[in-house]
């Protein structure tokens, strides 16, 4: 969430320029599905775009499709034509976990050197007022993913994700954590990426920026 995600610009020409990039977890209108994939296209590197809500991916194949031409819909509103996906592009409807795993098993040897972990989302109101949009976005976790929208879900689906990523990384690499800060009082990162960071500088990756608070937060990690 937010825009946290363009800060990692200023490390991208250190990756390894031979490994994909991964975004688990599709923008829902903040641009980082299209700012990933278009800077991917200008470094002639493979873009994936998953996430485990049909309807995301779709949306965001809409976005990255689109040819430029406005035609006048049934509904009376004009959008832009719809064309196909760029070669570099390609959209998985999948759990991100679950996508990994195929990925291993049905691409030897590939590898990715960037990846943007935003999907399973936290709680931001435990223990508070709810926003209004909350309720309904707690509901669909249940008919849809067949899980609870939980903090410690949150976490464990993240920290599986870093785990199955790790074979695929490339030795000079980037993970976005999106949604993950740092609270100077406890010492720790708070937020949805709070048990991958642990695990990634046992790896051997850094802290390379954190800024932010909650909703508009993030942290990079690198191995460069």
């Amino acid at each position: 969430m937010g825009t946290y995600y363009k800060e990692v610009a200023q490390f991208m020409d250190a990756v390894d320029p031979a490994g994909a990039w991964v975004e688990i977890g599709v923008d829902r209108g903040e641009g980082s599905t299209k700012f990933f994939a278009d800077i991917a296209k200008t470094k002639g590197v493979k873009f994936y775009g998953v996430d485990a809500d049909e309807n995301q991916i779709t949306r965001a194949r809409t976005v990255l499709s689109a040819q430029g031409q406005a035609i006048l819909g049934a509904d009376g509103q004009f959008r832009l034509a719809e064309g196909p996906l760029p070669d570099h592009i390609e959209l998985v409807h999948a759990f991100g976990e679950n996508f990994l795993e195929q990925f291993t098993r049905d691409n030897p040897g590939k590898k990715f050197s960037l990846v943007y972990l935003d999907n399973f989302d936290w709680d931001y109101w435990v223990g508070g007022q709810e926003e209004s949009f909350v309720p309904a976005q707690k509901q669909h976790y249940r008919d849809y993913m067949g899980t609870e929208m939980t903090n410690i879900n949150s976490q464990k689906t993240h920290l599986l994700q870093a785990m199955r990523l790790m074979p695929l990384m490339t030795e000079k690499s980037i993970i976005v954590c999106d949604d993950t800060w740092y609270h100077p009082n406890e010492g720790v990162f708070i937020g949805k990426c709070s048990a991958v960071i642990p695990y990634l500088l046992l790896q051997g990756y850094e802290v390379l920026n954190s800024q932010g608070y909650r909703q508009n937060s993030g942290a990079i990690l690198g191995r460069l």
